[in-house]
């Protein structure tokens, strides 16, 4: 049956000698691989490209369709700086998404932070932090307190994957870092490079610990 669905395109390959096979984030389904069937010669290959919301038609009886039809439906022509961002977090989409993820909820939240790119003049290692923060709060692992009581801004803190942010026992830890620098996190107004180091250093083991050899590349871009 021929259907449609709003999604963006996330990573492509090159596939036989004329083809390429697509793999795009859709509202529906999550990541969907498709076959873009002469792709290197469909004089529609130039206005298809990362960071565009489409309308992707094919016939989805097909374990792996080919692609019939497609049109943009929105734009997101944010400061090429952000660019190698955005590849990361296009990965990050990539390697993560499985079955049963509220698929709706975490494309939404991927839109929206592609239009708050467009006035941003934030650092990328500080948007990166804001993106996985909630990335991975929709995934179901997000970071928490161990307990409800007020952060305490000159105490330190680490991570304990079983209890959450907890007080520290020893300032020579490398995840450590001031309650102070925690709340700014929790309330998305972190800016200090060494704390955000640290917390997406957090982030990153907890990912290793749900995907097996993840292996984030575009990470090292920036």
């Amino acid at each position: 049956m021929n259907v449609s669905h709003t999604g963006f395109l996330i990573h492509t390959r090159k596939y036989k000698e004329t083809s390429t096979i697509i793999h795009i984030f859709s509202r529906n389904k999550g990541i969907e691989s498709l076959i873009f069937k002469g792709s290197f010669t469909n004089k529609d290959k130039f206005k298809f490209s990362l960071f565009n919301e489409y309308l992707f038609s094919y016939n989805d009886k097909y374990s792996f369709p080919y692609l019939s039809k497609f049109e943009i439906i929105n734009s997101f022509p944010f400061d090429k700086k952000y660019y190698l961002l955005g590849l990361y977090i296009n990965e990050l989409l990539y390697k993560t998404m499985r079955e049963g993820y509220d698929y709706e909820k975490i494309y939404e939240y991927y839109k929206s932070f592609l239009v708050n790119l467009l006035n941003s003049s934030s650092s990328l290692k500080r948007l990166a932090l804001v993106f996985e923060k909630s990335f991975i709060d929709n995934l179901g692992y997000g970071l928490y307190m161990l307990n409800d009581k007020d952060i305490n801004d000159n105490a330190l803190y680490i991570y304990d994957f079983d209890e959450g942010f907890k007080i520290s026992d020893s300032a020579q830890n490398k995840y450590s870092l001031p309650g102070s620098a925690l709340k700014q996190f929790f309330s998305n107004t972190l800016e200090d490079n060494i704390y955000i180091d640290i917390i997406r250093q957090v982030i990153k083991r907890i990912l290793n610990r749900h995907y097996e050899n993840i292996n984030l590349m575009g990470d090292k871009l920036f």
